[in-house]
């Protein structure tokens, strides 16, 4: 359910560009992923952090934490007899009172933090401090996709948020995680305008490019300044089409366009929909931000009768009516078409047979909606799910994109997007239950409350004899939370019950798996794809095992909601293991939700011992969104 091809072309053009060594490195002198134990998600009313892991002999280990709020303290507490332990903030002097924030939290036994010896001596790790379970989320830096503008309209260095993001922006670039992946920067400083522009172009899913013209007119289909590219500006390349020069073997970076998918907004959309409750810590553009994004977004739905799909070269042409989503859109407002972009490869066709773009814009909508049902863009939310509702629930069936369970209910495209398209719909429906859906124009209006429990229905009903859906995690973890946002939205209703015990059964099967015993040596929280009753760390031909970081982001969210309805402990143990791993109990040390908000797409093994080892700078739409999105569900426990 993600552009896999995509997955790869990101993965191949940054081994070219960050190649690390063959074999990852030992591990360091000092570890703690101890203090991510039993969660990585503390309370403030817990009054402090306990810092512990092991270390060499009676080292003086170095501790620092820096707060995602700003501000860096240290203590050094000695080991003993190869362990160390101190607690924040009463053993650092100066830090403040215990608050909801992210702790990236560095441990050293060398004299100093950094330097050429780094990888020998330096572990990192991030905890999230978090309020009352249920209350809101801490204000979890967006670096990764940061509009560098403040509530004021100030830009750039002069922006309220620019000293915080420096802080963590440095940081990032100076940690063991850069250092692995081969873009550390030991004397980069965001204040310096040539790092800055590096930032921008190498780092950023932001649209810089184009957010200083006049917004007051539109830039081709492009209706608002907001603009989360599907990767970074350097990125992009001959494969993607659309030079700027108008010469394709002209193949200078910075000269191919860069796009967004439909998709990527979507999903970092309902990021930014749930972390909204936050208290933010400066007054940063962020609400602004969303609704820019989301206005592009409305904008790639089809509002016309006629077929927005053009023939590709082979003769077959795909049939999308009003409600349907474009398959994205380029940063100068061109339409994504079969034949441009990264669908210049006629093997991409993530658009074919319903394409993986509608559900995940449903969820978006319907998660701003839920945000903020009275906001500036609630009325044309209003009008826009319905009619998506009806192409995937009803217009799909003509061209066999929706399919009918055995019961007759519809199930909108390959497996998994009906998920994604339930979760949507779960969401808007919290807030406008009585909002009218015409599926059937020759039935009248029913309301979203029902349209929706019945799309849950044909999900249990869509499932295989082991309860389960598809062999891929990804499908079976949006299915899951699904079912668990369902039974937790419409809990009074006799459905619930059966939602959830279908979410339990399929979640029961997945938990039961074991890796291939060949392709793993050491135990892992992770879960990815299923073969022969086991679990592979191999994707199609690849020569290396790898962890694909979205899969678990949606495991994560998946186990976390379903604990949230169950009280069933393996799940919430389940969910904590995935996100431990994440910040920093892994086998590289390294916290993988790092300090501009980014997830990286995939840790490999490159030496095929079973446990992963490399690393590379490949930040991504969905694994930031997928895993703080989880991250939330998990701090809603």
């Amino acid at each position: 359910m993600r552009c896999a091809g995509r997955a790869a072309g990101v993965l191949l053009a940054f081994v070219v560009l960050t190649t690390v060594r063959a074999a990852g490195p030992a591990a360091p002198a000092v570890e703690m992923g101890e203090t991510l134990l039993p969660s990585p998600v503390k309370r403030v009313a817990d009054g402090a952090v306990v810092i512990a892991g092991r270390a060499r002999g009676s080292a003086v280990v170095r501790v620092r934490v820096t707060a995602s709020a700003g501000g860096s303290w240290e203590a050094r507490p000695r080991a003993a007899e190869g362990r160390f332990s101190c607690r924040y903030p009463q053993d650092f002097s100066g830090a403040p009172a215990l608050a909801p924030a992210a702790l990236y939290v560095d441990a050293t036994d060398a004299a100093d933090f950094g330097g050429a010896g780094m990888l020998e001596h330096q572990a990192e790790a991030v905890v999230i401090v978090a309020g009352p379970a249920g209350g809101p989320p801490p204000d979890l830096p967006q670096i990764f996709t940061d509009d560098f503008i403040d509530a004021a309209g100030k830009k750039d260095a002069d922006c309220a948020q620019f000293a915080r993001n420096r802080t963590l922006v440095n940081l990032f670039l100076r940690s063991r995680a850069a250092t692995l992946m081969r873009v550390a920067r030991p004397a980069f400083d965001l204040a310096k305008p040539e790092d800055f522009a590096w930032f921008k172009d190498t780092a950023s899913l932001y649209d810089f490019d184009h957010r200083d013209r006049d917004w007051a007119q539109p830039l081709g289909h492009r209706v608002a300044r907001g603009f989360w590219q599907a990767v970074w500006n350097r990125w992009f390349n001959a494969s993607n089409d659309h030079p700027w020069d108008g010469n394709p073997a002209n193949r200078a970076p910075g000269n191919f366009r860069p796009y967004t998918f439909a998709n990527d907004p979507a999903d970092l959309a309902v990021l930014h929909a749930l972390l909204r409750p936050a208290r933010p810590v400066v007054a940063d553009h962020r609400s602004g931000l969303l609704m820019e994004v989301m206005e592009n977004i409305l904008a790639l739905q089809h509002r016309g009768v006629e077929n927005f799909a053009l023939a590709e070269a082979g003769g077959r042409q795909e049939h999308y009516t009003a409600g349907a989503f474009r398959y994205g859109m380029f940063e100068t407002g061109e339409w994504m078409t079969e034949g441009t972009g990264w669908f210049a490869n006629p093997e991409f066709r993530d658009f074919a047979a319903g394409g993986v773009f509608n559900g995940r814009c449903v969820w978006a909508m319907g998660e701003v909606l839920r945000a903020d049902p009275a906001g500036p863009l609630a009325n044309q939310l209003r009008e826009a799910i319905p009619l998506a509702a009806r192409f995937c629930l009803h217009d799909g069936l003509a061209r066999r994109y929706t399919r009918r369970t055995a019961g007759g209910l519809p199930v909108w495209g390959r497996p998994g997007e009906h998920g994604y398209l339930v979760l949507g719909l779960v969401a808007a429906s919290d807030v406008a239950p009585e909002l009218p859906v015409v599926l059937d124009p020759a039935l009248p209006p029913r309301p979203l409350r029902e349209v929706c429990r019945e799309a849950l229905d044909a999900l249990v009903e869509s499932a295989g004899p082991d309860g389960t859906w598809s062999t891929y995690a990804d499908v079976d973890a949006v299915n899951i939370a699904a079912l668990a946002a369902g039974a937790r939205s419409f809990s009074a209703k006799p459905g619930a019950a059966k939602w959830k015990a279908a979410a339990c059964r399929a979640a029961d099967v997945w938990l039961g798996l074991q890796s291939l015993p060949a392709e793993r040596t050491e135990p892992t929280p992770l879960l990815t794809h299923r073969k022969g009753g086991g679990m592979t760390w191999h994707l199609g031909q690849e020569k290396h095992g790898h962890v694909s970081l979205y899969l678990n982001g949606h495991w994560l969210h998946a186990l976390a909601a379903l604990h949230g309805v169950t009280k069933e402990a393996r799940y919430l143990d389940r969910a904590n293991g995935i996100a431990a791993w994440f910040c920093g109990r892994n086998p590289l040390h390294v916290r993988l939700l790092n300090e501009i908000g980014a997830v990286n797409n995939r840790v490999t093994d490159s030496d095929g011992d079973g446990i992963e080892d490399r690393i590379t700078w490949d930040g991504y739409p969905e694994s930031t969104a997928f895993f703080q999105i989880g991250l939330v569900q998990l701090m809603r426990q």
